[in-house]
């Protein structure tokens, strides 16, 4: 059987804590992706007391049908659109219901296990504020994954990892609601949400990890690279790591070494751009 069939068998636990599922939704998102993303939440063997999807903007009546018919503990928040990632998961965390908070994006997959293993790390470890998995990144079919987005585990890998790049995989995240919050929840940062986040948290000396197992199946394609190339994503990067910079999150020598390695990638042709991106931050997949 492939990776979604029937539901793995539920497992018996004792004073199970509930959590919440925390989704941006764009209104343009395509209904099958979505339907797709919110089966995998309902094929969960430890299923989500409460589904948040911020929306970034009013979605379309056949986004609306699915998630009418998803049959999930769902709760819609509306947003007056174009708003960013950021604002719109800003404004859901503050409806989740419950500390932890399982992210999960409207066109990527859930392995089934994914939230009963994230949910047990994060009971096993108090400190822990925020884990994340590698990702099995797939074109066309999830059953053909084509590469792995790795992530480091440990303390010291993680912060390293922090100096350079994004050091957890968002779609794969769960956290603990009130330190987000208390660390000022997600901000106004175009294409860096999650990394100015994680940054802010480091400087608090708030422990982050990842486990090595992936439970997250993304879905990529060359739109996905082409937003994260060309001379409006450099603007929006300046500004991320000028802010970082600013408020101490990166050193002013380390944002000067990032700035003058990132950019001549960002421009680069995409096709030499995408062979680059996938020798240096990608693997094969496991056999």
């Amino acid at each position: 059987m492939g990776f979604y069939g029937t539901p793995a068998k539920k497992l018996l636990m004792e004073d199970v804590n509930a959590y919440s599922v925390l989704m941006p939704l764009a209104p343009w998102e395509p209904p099958a992706q979505v339907a797709a993303a919110l089966a995998s939440l309902k094929l969960q063997t430890w299923p989500p007391a409460q589904v948040v999807v911020s929306c970034d903007g009013v979605p379309p009546a056949d986004l609306i049908a699915i998630l009418n018919d998803c049959a999930l503990p769902l709760e819609l928040v509306m947003g007056p659109g174009h708003e960013g990632v950021g604002l719109v998961l800003a404004r859901g965390l503050h409806r989740c219901a419950h500390e932890l908070v399982v992210r999960a994006d409207a066109d990527d997959l859930s392995l089934p296990e994914r939230c009963a293993i994230q949910v047990k790390t994060m009971l096993a470890r108090p400190d822990l504020v925020a884990l994340s998995t590698p990702i099995l990144e797939f074109i066309d079919s999830p059953e053909r994954p084509c590469h792995m987005r790795d992530v480091p585990s440990g303390e010291g890998a993680l912060r390293r990892r922090s100096r350079w790049s994004n050091p957890l995989n968002h779609p794969a995240v769960i956290f603990r609601r009130q330190d987000i919050l208390s660390a000022g929840n997600y901000r106004d940062c175009p294409g860096f949400e999650d990394y100015d986040l994680w940054l802010r948290l480091l400087l608090q000396g708030l422990p982050l990890d990842n486990l090595n197992q992936p439970l997250v199946l993304a879905r990529v394609g060359d739109d996905h690279l082409a937003r994260r190339r060309g001379p409006a994503y450099v603007r929006k990067e300046w500004r991320f790591l000028f802010g970082c910079g600013r408020a101490g999150t990166l050193s002013w020598p380390r944002v000067a070494l990032l700035l003058s390695l990132r950019t001549p990638i960002r421009l680069m042709p995409a096709d030499l751009q995408k062979r680059l991106t996938q020798r240096m931050l990608r693997l094969r997949p496991p056999a």
